[in-house]
Parts: structure tokens; sequence; C-alpha cells
């Protein structure tokens, strides 16, 4: 007897110090709705309002009604999630490219960007990857190809080299001084053409400059330089400076169609980072598609708990069987 007493007033203690248990239905608009549990805190607000815009947009009234309105805001809540989720990865996925590309990835669609922009450089030939990528700086490389070939043009057809600029002089120099030094013809020196360019007897170092490619061509070495040059190569010398432009203007045109197919690997290779995995992707597809479901499921119960409320007929679901036995 004495132990069912004791038994009893431990019951009893225990009762006092519980929490007396919550009305369950009183945990409706935390568990499944305004507030739902399954909603990051973050986003607790945001969503509180946006599934009152819901049931306010749906007309839903009673509990039926606002517990589907409810099943529709949290599927478009999740479907402006998975949205968002694909965003970040393509964000990501883009600048992981764009980091292989920047570093010269000879491996993924990176390869053919760095390939790409090696020929590029191979064409200009002292260009920083920054300015590579620069549209203006190559265009205006490939101008300066273009003035070179219209200057070897009027020269083919015996114009002067007189009132260059510093910036033509240097270039057109180089060409000139490349075509002479191709050791085709016997006649040719460093001591004649500097001898030439200077109208003087030129100094033992400054033959050394041009024999080591160390000369800076400058607008008064350029009418003298053209001079021996026409001198040394005599009757074919229209044809030779025709065939300098004809090789100036490929290079431009050469230049310009590198840097589009740059640009355009470049493209390509960040269209497909864009893109995860396929097995992943084929996981977010899914989840949208159930996601999509669950919403037109939702909306459709909700339109016909609606019309019942107002007396009137609801269509049924419609069912289709796919890839069913033809009859």
């Amino acid at each position: 007897m004495n132990t069912e007493i004791t038994k009893q007033t431990d019951a009893a203690q225990v009762v006092e110090v519980l929490p007396p248990e919550p009305d369950r239905r009183a945990l409706n608009g935390v568990t499944h709705g305004l507030t739902a549990e399954h909603i990051p805190p973050g986003e607790r607000e945001g969503y509180a309002q946006h599934a009152q815009q819901v049931r306010a947009a749906t007309g839903a009234q009673n509990y039926l009604e606002q517990r589907l309105a409810d099943r529709a805001a949290l599927a478009l809540w999740r479907l402006d999630r998975v949205a968002r989720y694909e965003q970040a990865q393509a964000g990501n996925l883009r600048r992981a490219a764009l980091e292989k590309i920047s570093e010269g990835a000879t491996y993924g669609p990176a390869q053919y960007v760095t390939a790409a922009y090696a020929r590029l450089s191979d064409l200009i030939g002292y260009m920083t990857p920054e300015q590579l990528r620069d549209a203006q700086q190559v265009e205006d490389e490939a101008q300066e190809r273009d003035r070179n070939a219209a200057h070897l043009t009027r020269w083919a057809q015996g114009g002067s080299a007189g009132g260059l600029d510093e910036n033509d002089a240097a270039g057109l120099g180089w060409i000139l001084f490349a075509a002479l030094g191709d050791k085709t013809h016997r006649a040719y020196s460093e001591r004649n053409l500097a001898r030439a360019m200077l109208g003087r007897t030129p100094k033992r170092s400054e033959v050394e400059q041009l024999q080591e490619s160390d000369w800076e061509f400058t607008p008064s070495d350029l009418p003298g330089m053209l001079d021996y040059a026409r001198a040394l190569w005599g009757d074919r010398a229209g044809v030779r400076l025709e065939l300098l432009a004809e090789k100036e203007s490929r290079k431009a045109a050469q230049m310009r169609e590198a840097y589009r197919e740059a640009q355009a690997a470049e493209r390509d290779a960040l269209a497909l980072a864009a893109l995860p995995p396929a097995e992943q992707l084929e996981k977010i597809t899914r989840y949208e598609a159930h996601l999509e479901r669950v919403l037109y499921r939702a909306l459709h119960d909700l339109e016909a708990a609606r019309l019942g409320r107002e007396g009137k007929e609801s269509p049924g679901p419609v069912r289709v069987v796919l890839d069913g036995p033809s009859e």
C-alpha cells in the first residue's frame, strides 16, 4: 500500500515539472503555414510575406484552401531557390573556367582558348595576355600593318620614304631590314646599309648595332634605306616591295581573324562551363519537375475546393497513361 502511494506521488511530481502538451492544431501555422519550420531561419520573414500573397492571390478562405495555397507557395519558393542555386553554380563554374583560361590550361575547353590566343600572340609577338584580350589594342596592331602595307605599295610604285612618323618608321625599318638581311644578295652588308642611312662612313659601333639587330630606326633613316634597297634589288625592287606589302596586309587580316577566333573559343568555353556535370544537372532537372508537379496539383486541388465551396462543379483531375497499350 505504501509503495503504491509513493509511486502516485512521484508521478504527480513529474507531471508538475514537465510543461503542458501543446495543442498540435496551434502548430499548423509553424509546421505547414506561413512560418514553416522547413524554411531556413534567414528566409522565414520573406517566405511569410510570399505565402500571404499566394493565399490572397488564390482567394483561399477556409482551412483546406489555405493549406493548399501554402503548398503551392512552398513549391514556388523552392523553385525560386533552385533557380538561385543554378545561378550560383553557373557563377562558380564561370569563375573556375576563367581561372583556367588565365592560367593557360592545356586541357578541357580552356585548351582551345589557350591555343587560339597563342596563335594571336605569334602574329603580334609582344603583347601581354591582358593586351591580347583588348580588342582596341589588337585592332591598333592590325591597323599598323595596314599602314605598313600602304607605304610599301606606294614605294613599289616609286614613292619616297619621307614624311613618316616615329612609329611607322620603326616598323617599316624592321621590315626592310629583315628583307635586306636575308643573305640572298652578295652585295648586301651592314656597313653599306649604315652608310646609306647615315649619309656618311659609319662607326664600328654603328655597324655592330646593325649586325646585332640593335638599331632603332628613325624617320631620317628610311629614305637612304629605301634607296639602298632599290639599288640592291634593281629591276625587282617594285615586285619585292609589293610582296612585302601583301604580306603585311595578310598579317593584318590574320590578326583580326585570330582575335575573333580566340574570342569565340573563350565564349564557347564559358558557355560549356555554365552547365553543371550531367549527373548533377539530371538531379536538378528532376527536382524542378517534381516541384512543378506539386505546384500544379496544389493549384488544381485549390481551384476544385474553391468551386466546391461555391456550390459549383469542378472537373476531375486529368490522368494520362503514357506509353500505354494502344487500343
